[in-house]
């Protein structure tokens, strides 16, 4: 442990898998204390053992069952978050949802809702509550994840291609809005990343072989890569970073134009 982030309370959304759990472990090998928050209670129960702490009595996990999508559990997971450890300091939005569908004059309303509710309203609604948290701490650290889909827009899901397009321009109104009060804001946008909703997005295990295949690095990338960078953007390290979309893909957008 370096201690990049000792002393820093987190929470981390979508933390019951993928890069939201991979973050959640980046975060608490760094020292942060750290809220895992899901709406997969099994999930999350799992990360938080994996973080190496008791989910019911430990001084530096704590548990969220959170949908994001409803404004009073996010209200009081950033409640109960300032309440158990003093302070909020960063927050990780990377709670997501991704429904394959048809091109756009075959989607279905519930398709877009549901989309839409989780992974655009849901980080809205947690950076109207947790905003607030951080400045009264002395400011800090915002990382939204979108992905490479909201700038190039593929054809297999239009409500999440334009849900994520929407995630990095919420930064940039963010970061102008309140960077000046301390918070920075600033946003991922992730290639094709080994996560149980990236598997579940290609359809196939072949389709999966394939795409790693034709990927210029011959792989796809790791959850902890990506936590990474997650780190770097949460910690002082960036202090003069905010409003800021970093494409992290491996090339592949490079390699394609």
């Amino acid at each position: 442990m370096s201690g990049r982030l000792e002393n820093k309370v987190a929470i981390v959304t979508g933390g019951a898998s993928g890069i939201g759990r991979a973050t959640a472990i980046r975060f608490r090998q760094e020292g942060a204390r750290v809220v895992v928050a899901d709406r997969n209670p099994a999930g999350v129960a799992e990360t938080c053992r994996l973080l190496g702490d008791a989910e019911t009595d430990d001084m530096n996990v704590a548990a969220a069952i959170t949908d994001v999508s409803r404004a009073a559990q996010v209200q009081a997971m950033v409640e109960e978050t300032v309440a158990r450890f003093g302070r909020l300091d960063i927050l990780v939005n990377g709670a997501a949802m991704l429904i394959r569908t048809p091109p756009l004059a075959e989607v279905d309303e519930i398709q877009w809702d549901l989309t839409m509710d989780t992974n655009l309203k849901g980080l809205f609604l947690c950076c109207k509550y947790a905003i607030p948290a951080m400045i009264d701490s002395g400011g800090g650290s915002i990382i939204n994840i979108a992905s490479m889909s909201g700038i190039r827009g593929p054809g297999y899901s239009t409500p999440y291609a334009v849900s994520k397009a929407g995630v990095i321009h919420l930064t940039t109104v963010a970061a102008s809005q309140y960077t000046a009060q301390g918070v920075r804001v600033n946003c991922l946008a992730p290639g094709s990343v080994d996560t149980p909703q990236m598997r579940g997005s290609t359809a196939s295990s072949q389709t999966f072989q394939e795409r790693e295949a034709n990927h210029p690095m011959g792989r796809v990338g790791r959850p902890e890569e990506i936590a990474n960078l997650i780190l770097w953007l949460a910690s002082d390290e960036a202090s003069y970073v905010s409003g800021s979309t970093y494409i992290i893909d491996g090339g592949g957008w490079a390699s394609a134009t």
